[in-house]
């Protein structure tokens, strides 16, 4: 291949990066910039004279803040929870889907592909609805299974229930289809002589799917966890919609957070030190998925 023949690839690449670069690069510059001044509503609106850079002073005060080491250890532990359940949960119906019918496989991919389309906002409205404590379903079923002390029980009285079990049940089925459909077409390239040959050996299905089908999956599992941690690190509307548009402090994770300092209390500044820690911690997290990629890749 000639040395222009090498260089093509690149240069097709070229738009995409200059796309990137405005959309992106330049808004990303902007809020490293404005985390260094003191910008609020009334300095950005009525007096821009007094926007002033102030160094490391707003990330020293809101570093210096126990409430956002609070939303942090929250928002790390509630997206590890999600992040475990959306995976163990859609590696067990994408392992289903390889064992029923094809109708019924249809049926279900088709309802899947229904819940991905629905906006987070519908989502969040219906399951506050489910769980509504004067009219929900949840507590009328597990009235009649028989928990009787469930009957108009308020699921959101309690943040630790709200989030953990409410929100929670939001994300986690607001993430299944995509990683369902991912995982189960991941599973389908598994070769059948592999795991054929693993049966022949006196194999029983769960070693076959622990020694065959994991070990092929693994660069699969690495992306979709990564994804999921990404999306779930960020999560603000379901929040927002299931307590209606003021979420308590017990609710706040650092999307919420984000909101409430930005553009609840006007402090523009204080909100891009928090998104500039949003992005150094999910950057320090993925780390260690990057480096399994790499090690997958050499080990290939």
């Amino acid at each position: 291949m000639t040395v222009r023949g090498k260089s093509l690839p690149y240069l097709f690449l070229v738009p995409s990066v200059v796309v990137l670069a405005t959309m992106m690069g330049y808004p990303l510059v902007r809020m490293v910039l404005l985390a260094f001044q003191n910008m609020n509503n009334y300095r950005k609106f009525v007096n821009p004279s007094l926007v002033s850079y102030v160094g490391f002073q707003t990330f020293s005060s809101i570093l210096s803040d126990p409430l956002f080491w609070q939303v942090i250890r929250r928002t790390l532990v509630w997206t590890a929870l999600n992040v475990a359940l959306s995976m163990l949960i859609a590696m067990a119906i994408a392992a289903l889907l390889g064992r029923i019918s094809p109708w019924a496989r249809v049926t279900l991919i088709t309802v899947l592909l229904f819940v991905w389309s629905m906006p987070t906002i519908v989502t969040g409205t219906v399951f506050r609805w489910l769980f509504d404590n004067a009219y929900g379903v949840i507590d009328y079923i597990l009235y009649l299974v028989g928990f009787k002390g469930m009957l108009h029980h308020d699921w959101f009285a309690d943040p630790n229930q709200g989030l953990y079990v409410v929100v929670t049940s939001v994300v986690v089925w607001g993430a299944l289809p995509f990683l369902v459909l991912a995982l189960h077409a991941g599973m389908t390239q598994v070769p059948t002589e592999l795991k054929e040959a693993a049966r022949v050996d006196g194999a029983s299905p769960l070693q076959v799917y622990r020694n065959v089908t994991l070990p092929i999956l693994r660069p699969l599992l690495m992306i979709t966890t990564a994804l999921s941690f990404i999306w779930d690190f960020q999560v603000f509307n379901q929040i927002w919609t299931m307590r209606n548009g003021a979420p308590e402090q017990g609710y706040w994770t650092i999307g919420v957070y984000l909101f409430e300092q930005a553009f609840d209390r006007n402090r523009y500044s204080d909100g891009a030190v928090i998104s500039v820690a949003m992005i150094v911690v999910m950057m320090l997290v993925l780390v260690f998925y990057i480096r399994q990629m790499l090690r997958i890749g050499d080990q290939k």
